[in-house]
């Protein structure tokens, strides 16, 4: 019972930090995020840990928009274990130091890692959304986003989030043996031994 309680106080941690950033909500009496509460008992990391990897993110995603404004449908940012990750495209050299410099002042992350190759005329978007969804639907059953996240940029699969050596072994080969699938970075974390959660919650649907 206190493990729910932590994934639910996580969970509403998450969510008004998230809802701070909408100008306007509709109130929906006696809502319950179940599908963030599973995503966030699946994760290995400690539930303080995913609180903070959230705010940091929303964080590094604001200070992305200040630096690239017209710029950042093009670049997505994520926060692993107070690591920073910076993913999609950029129109130079100069835009990405930039941005990976912004990245790196902030406050509470412990690095920056980065993939932003420079746009191609010639790429095809579309290709690379359809490969990515296509990914996701694969992978997500046994690792929902919260664990594992696929990003394609001009064909280059990225993946990254929290696994154990065991789940990023099985994740890269389910990935590897699909079919367009030419090359792969990766920017899995293994959880350490004190972020790991203490005994793993039960399944939601086995709780009621």
């Amino acid at each position: 019972m206190k493990k729910i309680f932590f994934a639910l106080s996580f969970v509403l941690f998450s969510s008004s930090l998230l809802s701070s950033t909408i100008l306007t909500e509709t109130a929906h009496a006696g809502f319950l995020p179940y599908g963030r509460m599973y995503k966030a008992a699946k994760d290995d990391r400690a539930y303080t840990t995913q609180a903070r990897d959230v705010r940091l993110q929303l964080q590094l995603h604001k200070t992305m928009l200040l630096e690239a404004p017209s710029d950042i449908i093009n670049i997505s940012s994520y926060v692993y274990l107070e690591h920073g990750f910076l993913v999609g495209e950029v129109d130079s050299e100069n835009q990405s130091k930039a941005l990976v410099s912004a990245a790196g002042k902030l406050a509470g992350l412990n690095g920056v890692s980065y993939y932003l190759p420079l746009k191609k005329t010639k790429n095809k978007p579309e290709t690379s959304s359809a490969l990515e969804l296509k990914l996701k639907s694969m992978l997500e059953p046994d690792y929902p986003s919260s664990k594992l996240t696929i990003k394609v940029v001009q064909d280059v699969v990225v993946v990254l989030g929290v696994l154990t050596h065991e789940e990023e072994k099985k994740a890269l080969d389910s990935l590897k043996n699909f079919a367009g699938v030419d090359k792969i970075i990766n920017f899995i974390q293994a959880p350490s031994t004190r972020e790991v959660k203490r005994g793993r919650p039960r399944p939601l649907r086995n709780l009621f």
